[in-house]
């Protein structure tokens, strides 16, 4: 009996050493930029690698983030949900604890999945799992309308792969590149037809191939290829 239970004790903890690696492997830590961009007391939603993450200030040092998604209906849950240290589920009325993410009241049985945050120099960071890549074949993801892209400038948006800036350096050309700043982490601010600026640390980008033109950025904003189709631009 000994034995026996010292088999299903090992097994146990091989199970969740396994799980866990499984969990570690899959995950990326991606950068939500400045944490003074939301305010204490308040909440934001980022989409990270796909996911949208509700990240929760509750004081100057202090953040939480959840996967922005009601447990019991998968509703998603946005910014003004969370009022006086609780957020509600706007369908079932549902109550979660911002900071620990367990159920006050409602009909949901679970509580909110909490996602790893860190606090670095300012800035946030979150660990969520990596995106899959898109299908041969797959006609990829819608981002925005192609009207929505000024010409000679850009317009930041959230994807799968992470917040982005669209740019359109002269009418009907189109490119996406990171909009997180490869100095510190900080969100690019703006785009002209021939950069991208980012005013944290004053770093230019091209937004021909998003290499560097000035500033004490060292290494290029990653591009991504979209597609142009019946008015909308797609990740390819």
């Amino acid at each position: 009996m000994m034995i026996r239970r010292r088999q299903l004790f090992g097994g146990s903890l091989a199970l969740v050493a396994f799980l866990f690696t499984a969990e570690a492997a899959n995950a990326k830590e991606f950068s939500l930029g400045k944490a003074t961009q939301i305010k204490v007391g308040q909440a934001k939603i980022f989409t990270v690698s796909g996911s949208r993450v509700l990240v929760y200030r509750q004081s100057a040092k202090r953040h939480f983030a959840f996967l922005a998604t009601c447990p019991n209906d998968e509703n998603k849950l946005n910014a003004a949900d969370v009022l006086s240290g609780k957020i509600t589920c706007s369908q079932d009325n549902s109550v979660f604890n911002s900071v620990s993410g367990k159920k006050i009241s409602g009909p949901g049985v679970a509580g909110l999945d909490s996602v790893p945050i860190r606090l670095a120099n300012g800035f946030l960071f979150v660990k969520v799992a990596k995106a899959t890549a898109t299908p041969p074949g797959n006609s990829g993801t819608a981002l925005l309308a192609t009207t929505s892209v000024p010409v000679g400038g850009g317009i930041k948006t959230d994807s799968p792969v992470g917040r982005l800036m669209i740019v359109q350096p002269t009418k009907g050309s189109f490119a996406a590149f990171s909009a997180i700043c490869t100095h510190a982490g900080c969100e690019v601010s703006k785009a002209t037809s021939s950069a991208i600026t980012c005013t944290c640390h004053n770093s230019d980008f091209s937004t021909a191939n998003g290499s560097v033109l000035s500033g004490p950025a060292s290494s290029q904003l990653k591009k991504y290829e979209v597609l142009q189709r019946g008015g909308m631009l797609y990740l390819k």
